[in-house]
């Protein structure tokens, strides 16, 4: 018996709204939605994704972002401040005084014209421009001159994207500059209120997150808020919403696997804007959360869970 070898099978906006329509006895299986279904499904599909992030739909959705510490700043916009998916680093080659826009570093590898640069100067501040050129595998240029003296061997960081607003923290780790990691605990704001200074120096050791309720915003109150010496680097895993569902060609920000709660989850929503009679929309319900449920099952984390006894 032959297999098709292949294992690349997905689905996209359109074939998720034809398949739960048909569920709903909407369409046939020759018709395709007309304009207004597509809307009215389109909507439904979208609020339903975003709503599945509290069922626990999150593991597969989780990122690992970089925030750029700065000394004495005791908070963080994470949309907008320093803080990425993926950097490079390096290096210094030479030391560079204040007012250079030419640097030599160990290896531009990676780096791109209007990328994000940030050079640790002597003060323990990063000096944060972007690229103007690339101009050499050991030279770049940047945009703003330096503004203190930086030392051989002081790191340089580059990224391209600022990473989205995290939905929620779920970890966090403190990364020094041999890249040892530290856990910092994530507290709630009663907690963070209730620090006596918030200006206290040392090592972050604990984090504030307030997503603030939009999708533009996101602020980390970070204590002790003296990062910049020993450690440059917060690293964040951090919950994020799925990708909308724009355009009739775009594919599922979820696996495969979910596929069929995607349909059936949505043939439940559009239920009662269909007028399906209630006992069926309630078969649709069951159904539907049977899917979920089975694919919130498989998505789990495969991960040991180890037991101890306390003794008072």
């Amino acid at each position: 018996m032959a297999v098709s070898g292949s294992k690349n099978f997905s689905i996209t906006r359109s074939d998720i709204i034809a398949a739960a329509l048909r569920k709903v006895g909407v369409l046939d299986a020759s018709e395709g939605p007309d304009g207004d279904d597509t809307s009215v499904a389109s909507f439904a599909l979208n609020l339903m994704i975003k709503e599945w992030v509290n069922d626990g739909v999150d593991l597969f959705l989780r990122t690992e972002s970089t925030l750029f510490l700065q000394p004495d700043t005791k908070s963080y916009t994470l949309s907008t401040d320093n803080i990425t998916d993926s950097y490079v680093e390096t290096t210094l080659s030479a030391a560079e005084a204040s007012g250079q826009t030419v640097i030599s570093v160990t290896s531009s590898t990676g780096m791109t014209a209007a990328d994000f640069v940030g050079i640790k100067m002597d003060d323990n501040t990063i000096h944060w421009t972007t690229i103007v050129s690339v101009d050499s595998a050991t030279q770049i240029t940047i945009t703003v001159a330096t503004d203190d003296d930086a030392a051989s061997g002081n790191k340089v960081y580059a990224y391209t994207t600022k990473s989205d607003r995290p939905q929620k923290l779920l970890y966090a780790f403190r990364r020094d500059v041999n890249d040892f990691d530290t856990e910092v605990s994530i507290i709630g704001e009663n907690a963070y209120r209730g620090l006596s200074s918030k200006g206290s120096d040392g090592p972050p050791v604990q984090v504030w997150y307030n997503p603030q309720g939009n999708q533009s915003t996101g602020k980390l109150h970070v204590w002790p808020d003296n990062g910049g010496k020993n450690w440059d680097k917060l690293v964040l895993i951090a919950q994020h919403l799925p990708d909308d569902f724009d355009a009739s060609s775009d594919n599922a920000d979820f696996p495969i696997e979910f596929g069929s709660a995607l349909v059936w989850g949505l043939a439940a929503e559009l239920g009662s804007e269909y007028g399906i009679p209630n006992v069926e929309q309630q078969k649709l319900w069951a159904v539907a959360q049977n899917k979920l449920d089975k694919a919130l099952d498989y998505s789990g984390e495969n991960a040991s869970v180890t037991f101890s006894l306390g003794y008072n």
